[in-house]
């Protein structure tokens, strides 16, 4: 049955309106197979480093999932932030004696403190979410293994634009937003999902096809939410 819904829902056309300049899905080909490296990220001036210790060089390239969607993010947008403004807590409500635990929402922090400023909202099944007055509980998108939420989902996404996406979950009473990543769509209208694990590399899954669907299932699947920001990125100057 899912495959047959897919299959519906996988032949969404391009969006015929005028092509973007810009092939984001090329901009991301050389962050393709970068190895995962725990806390590691490429700060601001092009340096190899890690997040908890931003004074340390690390001994060569390398991405955790975090560590990639910046990097990717300071591509297609077309800003530099600091790791601070990246990884800033928003509401300062993450700290060591926050209920659901330290840093519970850092994948909602990073992909909002990432797209700051630009055009952008959450996408639902139901339709655009502003983003104001709500915070990492209350947003959290929808159930990723849910192939009909996809099938309203899959036809909004547009070339051009840039989809950060946080991931969450429970753990016992406790809430993490432990997982981010990036979608885009290219010319043919496939949907790709960019991300990094630890024990592999960074890599894409194509979601618009029942096989890539299928591998994201297996690598997530029941429980877990996710959360897309659609990011209008700056035109080109």
């Amino acid at each position: 049955m899912l495959l047959l819904l897919l299959s519906s829902l996988l032949a969404a056309s391009p969006d015929p309106a005028k092509p973007p300049e810009r092939d984001l899905t090329l901009e991301l080909a050389p962050l393709l197979a970068v190895p995962y490296v725990n806390d590691e990220v490429r700060d601001e001036t092009g340096r190899w480093t890690f997040f908890e210790h931003p004074e340390t060089t690390a001994p060569g390239p390398g991405l955790n999932c975090s560590g990639f969607v910046v990097t990717a993010a300071r591509q297609l947008l077309g800003r530099s932030p600091t790791l601070a403004e990246a990884t800033r807590d928003r509401l300062g409500d993450s700290g060591d004696d926050a209920p659901f635990g330290k840093d519970w929402d850092f994948g909602f922090d990073l992909v909002l403190n990432l797209s700051e400023g630009l055009p952008r909202v959450a996408l639902v099944p139901q339709g655009d979410q502003p983003l104001e007055g709500l915070d990492g509980q209350a947003l959290r998108g929808f159930p990723i293994d849910d192939a009909a939420a996809w099938k309203k989902i899959f036809p909004r996404l547009r070339e051009g634009r840039v989809y950060l996406a946080s991931l969450s979950r429970h753990l016992g009473k406790k809430l993490q937003h432990h997982h981010v990543a990036v979608l885009l769509r290219d010319a043919k209208g496939r949907v790709w999902f960019y991300q990094t694990l630890p024990k592999g590399r960074s890599h894409r899954l194509e979601l618009t096809s029942p096989q890539g669907f299928a591998r994201l299932q297996q690598m997530f699947g029941a429980g877990i939410q996710i959360l897309l920001i659609e990011v209008q990125p700056p035109s080109p100057s």
